[in-house]
């Protein structure tokens, strides 16, 4: 499956990308790549938010859920608390974005028929292997 993990929405814009919370990902990326989860979905698309409530309240960086079978694609931007993540450690937003990057998956697991359990499994495997 692909997994493609973009840069969270706002965060980067503002503090620029976090050299490990990247290379986690593509790291993560490259695991799920040898991996088959659906029989209908094989890509799927992830921009975590990191903004702060203002930006949200004013409808900026809005949450979507988007699971296309016929395609094989999915896409989701979920939300994650902006001030956890700006006062977190690097081991702390690196679980915040494990955590962000599970939601997301489970919230269009149902749709697109994906073995979330297996999928779960695999990134906990993931974070044992990599020490997360």
């Amino acid at each position: 499956m692909d997994l493609n993990i973009n840069s969270p929405s706002y965060y980067t814009q503002e503090y620029g990308v976090d050299d490990d919370i990247y290379w986690m990902c593509r790291q993560l990326a490259d695991v799920m790549k040898r991996k088959k989860y659906s029989d209908i979905i094989n890509i799927i698309g992830i921009v975590p938010i990191i903004a702060p409530s203002s930006v949200i309240e004013k409808g900026l960086c809005k949450e979507h859920k988007k699971c296309e079978p016929r395609y094989g694609f999915a896409s989701v931007s979920l939300q994650i608390d902006y001030e956890e993540y700006v006062n977190s450690d690097i081991s702390g937003k690196k679980k915040l974005i494990i955590n962000n990057i599970l939601k997301s998956v489970k919230a269009i697991s149902k749709r697109g028929k994906i073995d979330y359990c297996l999928f779960e499994n695999d990134v906990k495997k993931f974070c044992e292997s990599v020490m997360i």
